[in-house]
């Protein structure tokens, strides 16, 4: 034995070459199970083999309250004052006429026939009766009034966005489409006009809106088109087909990717087939996965998908945040001239839906229970685990059972601890968000 040998060299170098493979086949093996995986990548693809969905950033989003309006049109009250270029503000104790007035320069701006008191649509939305109205707005875009913020000392980007309740019971942004009208809600709960939930208010949303155009030349199934933009949040995806002159033609329907509902297993309807849904991708980007092209149609041709791009973080807005937001539009009014509104907003009651994506940690933790849940609430295990699976923002939840089969639930259950014997019951079932 020499230390000069060139064999003690290349058994060195052998051993090297060992132990590193060793290694690294340790560390893909890690990567394939995910208890111990720790790349982002792999763990998303492991959740997603258990037909769970990761969440991306979730977005604040809620109601901003018109608090004064003017425009640039000559509109009259009823004793004939010229409202043009008045700042108007809602429950204004020295304008006896502020309600009169105000209804007058919405109305002026309001889209078509639409008359205050004749909504579009009309609701009880959250135990307050709601109607959306739609601006008579000139945008050939997605109408969409940006503004910014400073949150917690961080600058927002945030948008005034159409807002709507149509088939549903909560408010939620209509889809975008190029040159559609501004939409907008006036509420009332019965309480006064001194109320904060009654007036005229606006939808906002933290983020910016943008879009991707893509081209599928050669249909297959399971098609999977890449969308490599940073941290678009968890709900603002839409795809819509192109027309050979570049408009919007149909909307796809974009539906969860878990079992039993989603592009592979078609349950929702054999005339909906244009189908998508989202695959979650590290950096919050997303994949666009189409269905097989028998539940669902492959996709061929040109298309279009708008996507939010929203903060990474989970944080609360105040009222003291957002106290004097202004914005501007541009309508047409009923004698076709052009002029333009102006309005003052403040947000009226704290926004806290903002959550940061799912971290690792969470993912490898829920993952596993919903897959044992198997997408389901029947026991009372199911009841603890399937609420946190629906939303990252949930810390904890607890189920008591109640009531047993065999018991009938027309019986007054006496509880021993007389914890729960007189418990309202609000709903069967659900997630609260």
């Amino acid at each position: 034995y020499i230390e000069s040998s060139e064999y003690i060299a290349l058994i060195d170098l052998i051993a090297y070459l060992g132990q590193n493979l060793s290694f690294r086949t340790d560390l893909n093996a890690r990567e394939n199970f995910i208890d111990t995986a720790e790349r982002r990548d792999s763990i998303l693809r492991l959740a997603r083999l258990l037909s769970y969905v990761p969440k991306r950033n979730q977005t604040g989003s809620g109601l901003i309250k018109i608090t004064s309006i003017s425009t640039t049109e000559s509109v009259q009250d009823s004793a004939g004052v010229d409202l043009s270029n008045s700042i108007i503000t809602w429950n204004d104790p020295t304008n006896a006429n502020f309600l009169e007035q105000f209804v007058a320069v919405i109305n002026a701006a309001l889209s078509g026939t639409q008359k205050f008191g004749s909504p579009a649509i009309k609701d009880t939305i959250g135990g307050v009766t709601t109607h959306q109205y739609k601006f008579a707005t000139t945008n050939v875009d997605v109408p969409i009034l940006k503004f910014n913020r400073n949150i917690n000392s961080q600058p927002m980007p945030f948008e005034l966005v159409s807002a709507t309740f149509r088939n549903e019971n909560f408010i939620y942004e209509e889809a975008p489409i190029p040159g559609n009208r501004l939409g907008f809600l006036y509420r009332a709960d019965g309480k006064g006009n001194q109320s904060e939930n009654t007036g005229f208010f606006m939808l906002f949303k933290q983020g910016e809106l943008g879009f991707s155009e893509f081209t599928v030349t050669d249909p297959s199934p399971n098609t999977i088109v890449s969308i490599d933009k940073n941290n678009i949040n968890n709900a603002d995806v839409w795809l819509y087909d192109l027309t050979e002159n570049g408009t919007l033609d149909n909307q796809w329907t974009k539906v969860p990717a878990v079992t039993g509902n989603n592009v592979i297993y078609n349950s929702l309807s054999e005339s909906i087939r244009k189908l998508f849904s989202v695959n979650t991708r590290t950096g919050d980007r997303i994949d666009l996965v189409f269905a097989d092209g028998v539940f669902g149609d492959n996709p061929n041709g040109a298309f279009r998908t708008y996507y939010r791009s929203s903060i990474n973080n989970t944080y609360t807005i105040r009222p003291r945040d957002m106290r004097g937001v202004t914005a501007s539009i541009d309508y047409v009014n009923a004698k076709g001239q052009i002029n333009t509104l102006t309005m003052t907003m403040d947000l009226q009651s704290t926004v806290d839906n903002a959550t940061a994506t799912e971290s690792n940690e969470d993912i490898k933790s829920k993952a596993p229970q919903a897959y044992y849940t198997n997408n389901r609430m029947t026991t009372a295990e199911d009841y603890q685990i399937v609420p946190l699976t629906q939303f990252q923002g949930i810390a904890k939840t607890k189920a008591v059972n109640r009531t047993a089969s065999g018991i009938s639930r027309y019986y007054d259950l006496i509880d021993p601890t007389g914890a729960y014997s007189s418990t309202n019951i609000f709903a069967d079932e659900g997630v609260v968000y």
